[in-house]
């Protein structure tokens, strides 16, 4: 081995600082790749329909009222309050609020990146009060106009069919989308009140809408309940509640939930306010969640990278200190090289076939690789497999950790303190100021020898 170990550790870490360059290649390809996956969605979404969510249905009457406002006295410069009339949007929500629906999903591609699709039959029914009609402070109304009863729908692409909308099993004709009035928003389904409507009345709507990856509900009544039944295995329940109830199956799931006006404040408070509100972190919502991705796994992997690297040159520099045979740095940067073409392979194959699969393969043919050039390079069959095993088991050891996503952190602190443990034990005889002035390493070796041979001496 080469005497100045001072320089030889500066070169290692000089090659490591050179191999960041291909590694973040490969984090830009990454990137490039998850941002066409991303592209391919907002396409696929253009065409089928945005992600979806329900509000309704409501009762929207508009009206004009008076209602005093501060300005400012143009003559003496002070504040002063006047009557102003302004348009706005009364609002009722129902007593109860059931919803009942059944997604049936399926993957559409572009390429070879796909999104989760639906097409989700909706059965909403909802019971409003005897006191509808109540006005509050009726003496600020100048004027009413006729009654809405409103259903939002955040993306009415989807919808596959017109809405059908029952009053006590009556079926009403919607309101085309010019007639309606301003601040119900663009995406309102709407049908006139009967003027003979009074007391406590039922609203049926039947909606056959097609959505993108996730389904909410706002939970607009004083008491709600939703069921949704779907084929996707892996869903993801978000918002306001969870379910109370659900079971998931390799089939799809079942979910129930349920609440009422004292959780939903905040959201009843705010479509009171304004009938276009949409507050999507209050509603019900299931998710049609992608199991892990490829290029989730190997963008995973690839935080890994430098730790492999770090542990394979250590274990060079190890086998130049122990067995006193130099390596050019050449040498290591190939090795260095065929590590980082892992990941490059890592993430190619697992765009077309499992990740399991993927990572064996890229792992088996690297491996080999390493293992076939450091036979030669140590000039020993024996030393080179042995290195190219060991770093067969190291990858499998982080894919173990890539897999234990909740015990990742433990798992690769205990690789880290097991690989520094292996070498504190292996040079914990080593006198390193032996390698490190010239000439010593060798008379030390002959010391040693001939006390041996001295000491066999009869």
């Amino acid at each position: 081995m080469r005497p100045n170990l001072l320089l030889k550790m500066f070169t290692i870490a000089g090659l490591m600082l050179v191999l960041v360059v291909p590694l973040l290649m490969i984090q830009g390809k990454i990137s490039d790749r998850s941002n066409e996956a991303m592209h391919v969605k907002h396409q696929i979404t253009r065409q089928v329909s945005g992600e979806q969510q329900i509000s309704g249905p409501l009762i929207v009457v508009p009206r004009t009222r008076k209602q005093l406002v501060e300005k400012r006295d143009c003559r003496s410069g002070e504040t002063c309050t006047a009557i102003e009339r302004r348009q706005v949007l009364d609002s009722q929500i129902p007593d109860t609020l059931s919803i009942d629906g059944e997604l049936q999903s399926e993957m559409r591609y572009r390429g070879i990146y796909g999104v989760p699709v639906y097409r989700s039959l909706l059965h909403i029914e909802a019971v409003f009060p005897a006191n509808w009609q109540t006005v509050s402070q009726p003496e600020q109304v100048v004027s009413s106009q006729k009654p809405l009863l409103l259903v939002q729908i955040q993306d009415l692409r989807g919808l596959v069919e017109r809405p059908q909308i029952l009053v006590n099993d009556v079926p009403l004709p919607l309101v085309e989308t010019e007639q309606l009035p301003d601040g119900v928003g663009g995406n309102a389904v709407a049908v006139a009140l009967p003027d003979d409507l009074a007391g406590a009345f039922t609203v049926k709507v039947r909606l056959n809408l097609n959505g993108t990856e996730s389904l909410g509900a706002l939970p607009l009544a004083k008491e709600t309940r939703m069921a949704l039944r779907a084929d996707w295995p892996h869903p993801s329940f978000e918002g306001l509640v969870l379910p109370v109830e659900r079971e998931i199956t390799p089939e799809g799931f079942t979910s129930q939930w349920r609440t009422n006006s004292l959780a939903a404040a905040s959201v009843i408070h705010c479509a009171r306010g304004d009938a276009a509100c949409g507050d999507t972190g209050q509603a019900l919502r299931v998710r049609l969640v992608q199991p892990v991705t490829g290029l989730l796994s190997s963008e995973r992997a690839l935080k890994y990278s430098y730790l492999i690297v770090g542990l394979a040159f250590a274990a060079f520099f190890l086998f130049e200190v122990l067995r006193r045979y130099p390596l050019h740095a050449m040498q290591y940067l190939l090795v260095g090289l065929a590590l980082a073409m892992f990941y490059l392979l890592l993430v190619a194959l697992s765009e077309h076939i499992d990740f399991v699969l993927a990572y064996l393969v890229a792992a088996l043919s690297c491996c080999a690789l390493i293992g076939v050039y450091l036979m030669a390079a140590m000039r020993s069959f024996k030393a080179g497999w042995t290195f190219a095993l060991s770093l067969l088991l190291v990858q499998g050891l982080i894919y173990g950790i890539l897999m234990a996503e909740d015990y990742a952190l433990l798992l690769g602190a205990l690789l880290l303190f097991a690989a520094l443990a292996v070498v504190m034990v292996v040079t914990r005889k080593l006198d390193w100021y032996a390698f490190a002035v010239p000439g010593k390493a060798a008379a030390k070796v002959q010391a040693n020898a001939d006390s041996a041979q001295n000491g066999d001496a009869p």
